[in-house]
């Protein structure tokens, strides 16, 4: 009988472990510059695919350096840039969901409006219903998309929020999309939410202005890790110049993104199962507090440092992009992929986001 009961035991063991996925989020930001590490990851990223069950997000930076061209010379290299990222997924059937970045907004210059415009005008030329633009081009969200029965993707313009060159005042627009989240949140109360934006409310990367010794006394390094020349009083006055003469937007603590992070946070406070999921910093990062949790995936082109933190679960300096699996017993799987010395895909990290009972 020994054997029957174990033969049992694995198979209700093996029920209870073997959670299905319902849906499953493949996420990649700052990818919008072609090179061997870019396309290999997009490459390898297919064999994720789950038939009928995968979306694809690219949460913004789709085209460096600049956004999309307006002059027809350039507008090929531009629009090829974009097609890299979305057409295998599209030939496997993926939906792919675009999101737009501060360098799509013309690295925050004064054609941002109109080259966002341009970006989405060209990928509604396809007249793919499952290749999208999220928000509407040129508007602050938020746009829900129904993933699954019970998981929500909320997605927002974030350098809407940041872009210095609007013209005009956006403070009542900023007021009616706070409202229309909240209201969102309310109708969608025992969800999933997941809060797609370029920009994270958490990171400890570049954008985050923080700093350890190596940076103080190898500052090339932050351009080319092997490049270990000390030129340590270059080293501190980098950051000194960073946040003071040359405060922008795109870092967490300047007073625009402060307040950007202050009304979102508050906003979800109420609601336990809510993940937001970002780029803009060039890493992987997964970051979880009291309050918040948050998934970088800003390295589909591109990479840069990460500080230590102990609200960083997971992070990583170089290429590579997230998964987010939705399974049946509601909670999330967190996985971050990498490659290795031999350019194989592997799964560096996992870990399972719990769903919290709402009250």
């Amino acid at each position: 009988m020994r054997p029957f009961f174990v033969f049992i035991l694995s198979f209700f063991l093996g029920l209870v472990q073997a959670q299905e996925i319902e849906r499953r989020m493949i996420i990649f930001g700052d990818a919008g510059e072609i090179n061997a590490t870019q396309q290999l990851l997009i490459q390898k990223a297919q064999d994720l695919v789950l038939k009928d069950k995968t979306h694809a997000f690219f949460v913004g930076d789709n085209i460096y350096p600049d956004g999309m061209a307006l002059e027809d010379k350039d507008k090929e290299k531009t629009e090829n840039i974009l097609k890299s990222q979305f057409e295998d997924f599209r030939k496997a059937g993926v939906p792919v969901y675009f999101l737009a970045g501060n360098h799509d907004w013309d690295h925050s210059g004064k054609l941002g409006l109109e080259k966002v415009k341009a970006q989405a005008h060209y990928l509604a030329q396809f007249q793919d219903r499952d290749l999208k633009f999220v928000p509407q081009a040129g508007t602050l969200g938020p746009e829900p998309i129904q993933l699954a029965k019970d998981v929500i993707a909320i997605t927002f313009d974030s350098e809407y929020w940041l872009f210095p060159q609007h013209g005009k005042d956006i403070k009542q627009d900023k007021e009616d999309f706070i409202e229309e989240l909240n209201a969102i949140l309310e109708k969608n109360h025992d969800k999933t939410i997941l809060i797609f934006s370029h920009h994270p409310m958490k990171s400890y990367g570049e954008h985050s202005l923080k700093y350890n010794w190596k940076d103080h006394l190898f500052p090339l390094t932050r351009l080319w890790k092997p490049l270990y020349i000390p030129l340590p009083a270059v080293g501190s006055l980098y950051p000194l110049v960073r946040s003071t003469a040359f405060k922008s937007a795109e870092d967490l603590k300047h007073p625009l993104y402060k307040e950007m992070i202050a009304k979102m946070t508050a906003t979800v406070a109420d609601h336990p199962n809510v993940l937001f999921v970002a780029g803009h910093d060039h890493g992987l990062q997964y970051i979880e507090t009291a309050t918040l949790k948050q998934v970088v995936s800003g390295s589909g082109a591109k990479h840069s440092s990460i500080q230590p933190s102990k609200n960083l679960m997971y992070s990583y300096e170089d290429q590579g992009f997230c998964v987010i699996d939705y399974l049946d017993d509601r909670n999330l799987l967190l996985s971050f992929y990498v490659l290795d010395g031999q350019n194989s895909l592997i799964n560096a990290f996992k870990l399972t986001i719990k769903h919290q009972a709402v009250k």
